[in-house]
């Protein structure tokens, strides 16, 4: 049986997958797991998850599977999509996901899985060499060396930061061009009809597209249409 830790908001915390760390051997899981209680009390929560690169060139591919405390599935993100991010500056190579969770009604809490599979184990991520990233972050002409190659395993270095959506953060978009009044009106009562409507994916979907186009209170029209929902 799993061991949950229990956390609370807001969450920033390293840990690593080694020896000593508790196992799941499943139809899914096929290793080290770590298991979280995340409250969010009708609150959306946004959450990132990093897994880092070791100096052996080694890297621990993470799926995420989150259910309500009955056990029932409510968002599973797979390894797949998962994004890498070069090295720069004082932070290594990592892969990474951001997700918004938007609870059901009436939910108060949610369980967090972090597994990788026996599929996993089987791949490898390419890695850009240290030179080329170098030269990519001066801005220069990158030299022509193969890249590296990092090796899928049951070990690693993870990070995991969540917080609740009421946290309003500004985030900078590269190539940034204001969108039009009429965007922005179309684009926030989207947003609110499709939480309405009970579409939670394609109103999380809506709100990540308006922040990247820099529309502004996309974020307080998505946080103000989910509460207007639970309190009907």
């Amino acid at each position: 049986e799993l061991s949950w830790q229990e956390l609370s908001l807001p969450i920033d915390i390293n840990f690593e997958f080694d020896e000593k760390s508790q196992v799941l051997l499943d139809a899914n899981s096929t290793g080290p797991v770590a298991s979280f209680i995340i409250p969010v009390d009708n609150t959306p929560i946004d959450m990132v998850l990093t897994s880092h690169v070791d100096n052996e060139l080694t890297l621990y591919v993470p799926n995420i599977l989150i259910t309500n405390s009955e056990g029932e599935e409510l968002y599973h993100i797979k390894s797949n999509e998962f994004k890498y991010i070069p090295a720069r500056l004082l932070d290594g190579d990592q892969v990474q996901t951001q997700f918004t969770i938007a609870p059901q009604v009436g939910t108060r809490q949610v369980n967090v899985l972090i597994y990788t599979t026996i599929e996993d184990l089987k791949g490898s991520t390419t890695i850009i060499h240290p030179a080329k990233a170098l030269a990519i972050g001066k801005g220069n002409q990158p030299p022509s060396i193969p890249d590296l190659t990092a090796t899928h395993s049951k070990y690693g270095q993870l990070s995991l930061t969540v917080s609740s959506a009421n946290q309003l953060r500004i985030r900078p978009t590269l190539g940034y061009v204001p969108a039009s009044d009429t965007k922005q009106t179309d684009y926030l009562n989207s947003i609110q009809y499709s939480v309405e409507q009970g579409e939670m994916d394609h109103a999380i979907t809506l709100l990540n597209e308006a922040e990247k186009l820099g529309i502004p209170n996309a974020r307080a029209t998505f946080i103000n249409a989910v509460q207007n929902q639970s309190e009907h």
